[in-house]
């Protein structure tokens, strides 16, 4: 298999995420050996935005982070996705661990 950019491999991670849970930052970061700020910023790039559901990405404390359209319109999809909220951060419950649940496989083997 050939290699692909980093930025595919983001695609496809967040088409990973099911509806009604969210992952982190930093998962996202060490899956693809960066750093969650720099997943932050290939996140903000993303142009299709709800169909590359980046609106899945939380900070790592439960806090909901930056959107494009903004923090309340991103809230408001992940509640319309079945996302639960803990006052202000998304409870525990709903947030995957993507890097562990890819145990077993290296994704970042794919990158260019």
């Amino acid at each position: 298999m050939g290699k692909i950019r980093k930025e595919e491999l983001l695609k496809i991670l967040l088409l990973l995420i099911p509806r009604g849970k969210v992952t982190t930052y930093k998962s996202l970061a060490n899956i693809l050996k960066t750093s969650p700020r720099a997943v932050g910023k290939l996140l903000n790039s993303n142009e299709e935005l709800v169909v590359i559901p980046c609106h899945r990405v939380v900070m790592s404390n439960g806090k909901i982070g930056g959107y494009k359209l903004g923090e309340s319109f991103k809230r408001k999809l992940l509640v319309l996705e079945g996302v639960h909220f803990c006052g202000n951060r998304v409870c525990k419950e709903d947030i995957i661990d993507l890097f562990l649940e890819l145990e077993g496989s290296d994704p970042s083997d794919y990158l260019k």
